[in-house]
């Protein structure tokens, strides 16, 4: 009896050894996943967005793509918390349309860091267009195709002629800009309704001043981010990468 209370006794220690054995490998698979911050870290691309809007919901979305698709270190600010010199030492700064744009207004307009406006009513105050030149497809006007106007630019992502940039018809911002704006996209068989549209650093805006860094004009409104089809996406990547590339 004692003997073979004995052997089970080992037996059992075995067991349990073994099984310690197999925990210890846990930290490693865990520390080899890509939200860590060691990860994270690595795949940084040592760009910094200086984004204005929320942590979550729609703009939660866009915080993640950042990160993910692009490697870049992300800042997130209120509309009420931003200043003018918060701005300084940012690779790109991005205004979401879950902003007040009263709060924004021309406050980056003279600074040396590109700007991805996603709401239009900002437009206006910096000069990307006249006062209120711009507006947006809601309500029985929704929309999800605008139309690639100059396919040959970075800013199209090689598509070209009538996209669908929502899954499902959707709120969509446009704007008219000024004559030395690129324009990329419009509404469908409106040249006057862009949804799509930059300035080169050094061109001249609506309101006569040179422009200090690259601005594009996004038409993607807050809540339809998780509308996006591919080619959406594929067109917001084409302007993280214009915005922030090296001339």
């Amino acid at each position: 009896m004692k003997k073979w209370f004995g052997n089970a006794a080992a037996a059992s220690m075995v067991f349990m050894l073994s099984a310690c054995s197999t925990v210890t490998n846990h930290p490693v698979s865990v520390s080899n996943q890509p939200s860590s911050t060691n990860a994270a870290k690595a795949q940084s691309n040592g760009k910094n967005v200086l984004f204005i809007g929320q942590e979550g919901g729609g703009d939660g979305i866009v915080i993640k793509r950042f990160k993910e698709k692009h490697g870049m270190n992300v800042t997130v600010v209120s509309d009420k918390e931003v200043t003018t010199e918060k701005a300084n030492g940012f690779s790109l700064i991005f205004v979401s349309e879950s902003v007040n744009s009263g709060k924004i207004k021309d406050k980056f307009v003279t600074t040396p860091v590109p700007v991805i406006y996603d709401e239009p009513q900002v437009s206006g105050d910096t000069g990307m267009t006249a006062p209120d030149a711009n507006g947006k497809l809601e309500g029985n006007n929704a929309a999800k195709t605008i139309q690639i106007r100059n396919g040959k630019h970075p800013l199209a992502a090689g598509l070209d002629n009538n996209v669908d940039v929502y899954k499902d018809n959707g709120k969509m911002d446009w704007a008219t800009p000024g004559k030395d704006a690129i324009v990329v996209a419009t509404v469908p068989n409106d040249e006057q309704k862009a949804t799509i549209f930059a300035y080169e650093k050094g061109a001249t805006n609506v309101k006569g001043q040179p422009v200090a860094a690259r601005e594009v004009f996004f038409y993607m409104m807050s809540g339809e981010e998780i509308n996006q089809t591919d080619d959406g996406w594929k067109l917001f990547d084409a302007a993280v990468r214009w915005t922030t590339e090296k001339k």
